[in-house]
């Protein structure tokens, strides 16, 4: 394996850990009284103040600079929102709308946005990138995708929640094949821009149905549910995949992130020493064969 799709399929991994917590989190906090659209916004709006307060000592200029050096400042800002559109509005937004449909399965919310973002990531990269679709890359694609279903799915669905979800992976997808597109360099500089453009954007569904008693349900447990998200998968997350979109092609990334059931079952044996099933075995030889055909891990690499 060579060295750039080492350092990317660890960024892409632990993107994937980080990304693990987000559906038990929303969901406690959705059954705590907060509406998706609150949840999406406070935990997009406090981790651009962390970031922020983190990188206060670097000059705008200086961040600017070091996400791309190819284009005018107004470019950028016009290549930044249109990415954070698309990877924090359309995946935060439907992604815990998703949620507030999933009742006793949310992780039927990972199976069909995992998914799709995987296949989106793949065809626009195809339609956008000329990446070569390989037929290692097809397989490998589907098997991880059939590798998440056995682990995760749960019963039936219902039609609002694929829809959302669906919604959140394409735009997921196609995030990060415009963030190779647009050539912009990952890092906390880009995803502090990125959670700027989004908080923005999430403003708007939180205003129009804006809870008046929403300062009553903020408690220390509600609270550092929306820390947590805002830390783990919103601010390293972010950071971990456009990390990995330097490295790695857009549906590369995005198979390897499929690898999240895996992880929130590891989770789930640390801290509540509930051991996994064996669909779950099954379902994460499907994963590893998947993320090793998609990567071409079968080839020697010189």
């Amino acid at each position: 394996m060579n060295q750039n799709m080492m350092i990317g399929g660890l960024f892409a991994l632990m993107a994937a850990l980080l990304n693990a917590c987000i559906g038990i989190i929303s969901l406690l906090l959705i059954n705590s009284g907060l509406s998706s659209e609150a949840i999406a916004f406070l935990k997009t709006v406090l981790a651009y103040i962390l970031v922020t307060l983190i990188l206060i000592k670097i000059p705008n200029h200086q961040q600017k600079n070091i996400i791309s050096t190819t284009t005018n400042s107004k470019r950028l800002l016009i290549k930044m929102s249109i990415c954070a559109f698309l990877g924090i509005f359309i995946l935060f937004f439907f992604e815990t709308m998703a949620y507030s449909f999933s009742y006793s399965s949310p992780a039927n919310v990972v199976v069909i946005l995992m998914s799709s973002a995987a296949v989106s990531a793949l065809f626009f990269g195809y339609l956008i990138l000329n990446e070569k679709l390989f037929v290692s890359s097809i397989l490998g694609a589907m098997l991880a995708i059939i590798g998440v279903s056995i682990i995760s799915w749960q019963g039936t669905i219902n039609v609002p929640l694929l829809l959302n979800a669906s919604i959140a992976g394409v735009g997921y997808g196609l995030f990060t094949v415009l963030i190779k597109k647009f050539k912009l360099n990952g890092g906390i500089y880009l995803t502090k821009y990125l959670l700027l453009f989004g908080s923005f954007y999430l403003f708007l569904p939180f205003i129009i149905k804006f809870d008046f008693d929403i300062a009553g349900k903020l408690n220390f447990d509600i609270f550092m549910g929306i820390l947590f998200l805002a830390v783990l998968p919103t601010i390293c997350g972010f950071y971990c995949t456009t990390k990995a979109l330097k490295y790695l092609s857009a549906g590369n990334v995005q198979v390897t992130e499929l690898s999240e059931p895996i992880f929130s079952a590891l989770l789930t044996v640390i801290f509540f020493g509930t051991m996994p099933n064996n669909a779950f075995y099954i379902g994460a030889l499907f994963i590893i064969l998947g993320l090793v055909l998609i990567n071409q891990l079968f080839k020697r690499h010189g």
